[in-house]
């Protein structure tokens, strides 16, 4: 495999019960996940609480964060595997971007 880094977005839903201070410490965690791939976070946006259109995990409302970075794709994988594990997170999903 080699080294060529893509550009990935990341759309996160946190559990609704997170203060600021633990939505913060989810993106630290997140971020180390992505450094820890050898990426790099190009831009982090909180989009705040949300209302769910269907319950997810018996919670109606969620807390979304969309993540900019650069990661080599060989790293994607074990990134998805630490985002399902993580219990704060009740949704995910990691999207390629096309070099346009």
């Amino acid at each position: 495999m080699s080294d060529i880094m893509r550009n990935y977005e990341l759309i996160v839903i946190a559990v609704p019960q997170l203060d600021d201070e633990s939505v913060a410490s989810l993106n630290q965690r997140v971020a180390g996940w992505i450094t820890a791939g050898n990426g790099s976070v190009t831009g982090t946006d909180v989009w705040g609480r949300r209302q769910l259109m269907y319950a997810i995990r018996k919670h109606s409302e969620g807390i979304y964060v969309k993540y900019d970075f650069q990661l080599p794709p060989s790293a994607v994988r074990e990134l998805d595997r630490s985002l399902r594990l993580e219990e704060q997170i009740i949704r995910h999903l990691v999207v390629r971007l096309d070099e346009d």
